[in-house]
Parts: structure tokens; sequence; C-alpha cells
């Protein structure tokens, strides 16, 4: 099941094109005309971006994709605009299927297109790209944070509201658990949002100059809370599960998780380590200037 605010990010902008191509090209022969060279223009614009790139000499392996997307929007348009033509297996997913399908090759070509761009970028060009890359994930963990709170809490109270209860009792404890549940969803991607806001600061700090004290304090910091929060996570995970083993005669719903963070555990060891390149670099720079 897709939610609401998620059909509409992946069909957006093409449902709503679709929708007032339809109706501009069925008010008139003018309205028609200016519709079909609408969809002709937008459906183009990949390939006329690619002569754009080429005539300027920026052109990449990776931008063969563009006309990869030009062909994509010509078929997802046009059943935007045509949605009754489109038979999916799965009712109403049709439009979501064909956003879906663009946008996975969209953001596969930029991932690459990076990539590609990286081989002769500079310090401050990969600096400036993996900003906005922590920017885009802090951005990703807000909408999972949100879509836990309102959307799946929301679903979950409203189940249990109407679901039968023949023993009579009080639901108090299977509401509580419910509202643990989602704190406890939430705290990983919480915490990492910590991080990433702390990964940029010592990042521009290791930037300015990776041997003054600010950029070993920055990155012991980063250590010490991606450790807290490793901790604080998998602590969360147990507690709750505890919890549950303890009331389960009171609960409705029981949703028993065993998850082993190896990324996680491999993304602490290697700030650890980062953290201690920096403090001996730091240490070596000092001993070579007090040698000069």
């Amino acid at each position: 099941m897709h939610s609401t605010f998620f059909s509409f990010l992946i069909t957006f902008p093409f449902e709503q094109l679709g929708w007032g191509l339809r109706s501009l090209s069925l008010s008139g022969a003018a309205g028609n005309i200016f519709a079909i060279i609408i969809y002709l223009l937008a459906c183009l614009s990949p390939c006329l971006l690619c002569w754009r790139l080429k005539s300027s000499g920026r052109l990449l392996k990776t931008d063969f994709f563009l006309p990869v997307l030009s062909v994509l929007l010509f078929v997802v348009i046009y059943y935007m605009i045509n949605p009754g033509l489109f038979n999916g297996g799965v009712p109403g997913a049709a439009k979501v299927l064909l956003g879906s399908t663009f946008y996975s090759v969209f953001f596969g070509y930029i991932i690459l297109r990076i990539l590609e761009s990286c081989k002769g970028a500079d310090t401050r060009q990969l600096k400036s790209w993996l900003r906005v890359l922590l920017a885009v994930i802090i951005f990703l963990f807000f909408y999972v944070i949100l879509t836990e709170c309102l959307e799946n809490l929301s679903v979950s109270l409203a189940l249990l509201r109407e679901a039968e209860n023949p023993s009579g009792e009080s639901l108090t404890v299977a509401y509580s658990f419910l509202i643990l549940q989602c704190i406890t969803n939430i705290i990983p991607y919480a915490l990492a949002v910590f991080i990433l806001f702390t990964s940029i600061r010592a990042l521009n700090e290791l930037l300015l100059d990776r041997y003054s004290d600010a950029s070993a304090a920055a990155a012991e910091k980063l250590a010490a809370l991606c450790t807290k929060s490793l901790i604080i996570s998998v602590l969360s995970s147990m507690i709750f599960n505890v919890l549950q083993l303890l009331f389960h005669q009171s609960l409705q719903q029981i949703h028993m998780v065993v998850s082993i963070p190896v990324f996680s555990i491999a993304f602490v060891l290697a700030v650890l380590l980062t953290t201690k390149y920096v403090r001996e670099n730091q240490k070596l720079k000092q001993d070579n200037d007090l040698f000069i």
C-alpha cells in the first residue's frame, strides 16, 4: 500500500502535467495544438540538455542516459494524459509505476554523472557535492520520521480502535506500546540527523585545517556522537522487545524485531579510525614543526 504523500511525490509533476495537457487538448483545436507543442518540448527537454552539454564541451559518457529519459517522458506523460490506456496489474498503481520507473532512471543518471564528475573535481567541488548529498539524506530522514509519526502511527491507532476486544479489557497498554514502537522506530533516524549535522561541521573543520585542534576536536565529537547513537538505538530496541515480552497478554499486536546494525557498526569504526588518524597526523605535524 502506497501512502498518499508518497503517491503524490512519485507522480509529481507528471500527473498534474497530464491533467493540464488533457484539459488543454479538449478545449478546442488551438488548445490541442498548444498541448502537443508543450508535450513535445517537455519530452525533448533531456535531449535539448544533452545538445547543450555537448556544445559547451561538458558532455560526459553518462549523458547518454538523457535520450533514454526523453523516451521515458514520451511514455510516462502520454499515459498520464490517457490513464485509461495503461492497464496495470494492481488497481490504482499505474501512475505510481510510471512515476517510479522514470525517477529510478533519473536519479540513477544523476548518481552516475556525479561519480564520473568526481574523477576530475577539486576539493571545493567535492565538498559542495557532499554537502548537497548530506542535505538530501537529512531531508529523507525527516520524511521517514514524519511518515512514521503522522501516518503509520495514526493508522495503527485507528486499526486498534476498530479492532474487537471481546475480553473488555482496557486498551491503554496497547495504545502505549504503539506510541512506544513509533518512538523506537524513529530514534535511529533522529540520531542520524544529529550525526549528519555534526559530520558537516567536522568536514568544514577538516577542510579548513586538518592539523588544527578544532578539526581533531570536531572529529572526536563526531566519533563520540556516533558511538552514543549506536548504543541508544541498540538499547531502545532491546528494551522495547523485553517490554513486549512482559506485557504480551495485554497487547493486540506484537512487533518483535531482531536487528544487527552491521552498517552502523562499520560507520562507527570508520569514524573512530578517521579520528585516530587525525590525531596522529596532528601530533606528527607538531613534532615536525618542533624539529624544524
